[in-house]
């Protein structure tokens, strides 16, 4: 086997993760996406965007709870009676047709590129697998004069840890890139994935032109994701192939079920309970793979120096997944940052789904 379950490196949970880490090469020949890629691999970028974006909802939210307060009481003069839910300010160019086609494109154009991104993720996972199982492992075993018998027959869990957390030839390298002309590889997925989470706030600005506040839930949930993303890309963690994966797929549903919802058509509330339930999944599952890989040690197959007839035992060294204290400050980012999500998430599960209207 070439992976074993162990206790986390302590030399990579006691030292200080080192900020001034070189900013990984770009994936990009194209000099202006290049030029863009080293400005949002700052971390001013995603920490500058996220205040803002935080601060300003919530200001707006009180812009608009103070004119849906002002409104309901207007109603309750009309009609004589108590207003149990605060109506909707909707701003005049959110009744336009060209809002609502905008809202409807957004929508389908988010569904589109998430389905992009997890079948495009899925597949380079599934082909580092391939990798490894077929060339890389066999050559390793090779090196060391050991029976290559069982290599065919390896362990889809060995294997797959193996490519994800070999940072050479694993999913965030270049290799199948530069083998075979696929650019489906962590670090073009997982920056593109990175940017959309710029873009996924205009979900907020759609909530806030049509008249109504932006929950906590929503404003951190973005916030949040930015930084989480951003670390993940930026330090190469190799956990970072669960928020990719997972969030992908459950924003494929979501924004299906949101351009459904934009053409007027009826969806029956057991597909948005159970989308509920599968993002509080993602939350709990996700969270706890990703530390998981704290605890797997792989066998480095990149650093084979043998003499002819003298196999080297340095060859077969064990290391961590998580072998620096730069990969492990985003999965310290993102179980700091699932926990209140989960918690907010779970209520408004109950909000929706179990208190009574």
């Amino acid at each position: 086997m070439l992976m074993k379950f162990g206790l986390p490196n302590a030399d990579t949970w006691n030292t200080l993760p080192k900020m001034d880490t070189p900013v990984p090469p770009s994936p990009f020949e194209n000099e202006f996406l290049t030029k863009f890629y080293f400005s949002t691999m700052q971390g001013t970028t995603p920490l500058t965007i996220a205040i803002v974006y935080f601060t300003s909802v919530h200001y707006l939210n009180k812009l608009i709870r103070s004119k849906q307060l002002q409104k309901a009481k207007e109603e309750e003069k009309k009609t004589d009676k108590v207003v149990k839910r605060l109506p909707a300010v909707p701003t005049a160019i959110s009744k336009t047709s060209f809002f609502k086609f905008f809202v409807l494109l957004h929508n389908v154009l988010l569904c589109v590129y998430s389905v992009w991104t997890f079948v495009g993720m899925t597949s380079t996972i599934a082909s580092t697998m391939g990798l490894f199982k077929m060339q890389i492992i066999p050559s390793f075993y090779e090196a060391l004069n050991l029976n290559t018998e069982n290599t065919t027959a390896l362990r889809k869990l060995d294997v797959f840890f193996q490519s994800v957390c070999d940072s050479k030839n694993g999913i965030f390298s270049r290799v199948l890139s530069s083998t075979s002309k696929n650019l489906h590889n962590l670090e073009i997925l997982g920056f593109w994935f990175y940017i959309s989470k710029f873009y996924e706030v205009v979900d907020t600005i759609i909530i806030l032109l049509k008249g109504r506040p932006s929950s906590l839930l929503q404003s951190y949930h973005h916030a949040g994701a930015m930084m989480c993303m951003w670390a993940g890309v930026r330090f190469q963690s190799p956990p970072i192939w669960i928020f990719v994966v997972f969030n992908s797929f459950i924003h494929s549903l979501m924004y299906f079920y949101y351009s459904l919802s934009c053409l007027h058509i009826r969806v029956p509330t057991i597909f948005k309970k159970s989308l509920t339930s599968m993002q509080i999944t993602q939350f709990i599952v996700g969270g706890s793979f990703a530390v998981l890989h704290c605890f797997v040690w792989i066998y480095d197959v990149n650093n084979v120096n043998t003499i002819p007839g003298q196999p080297s035992t340095e060859a077969a060294k064990l290391v961590s997944c998580i072998s620096t204290p730069d990969q492990a400050l985003p999965v310290l980012i993102n179980v700091a940052y699932l926990t209140p999500l989960t918690a907010l998430f779970a209520a408004f599960y109950i909000e929706s789904y179990f208190k009574k209207k």
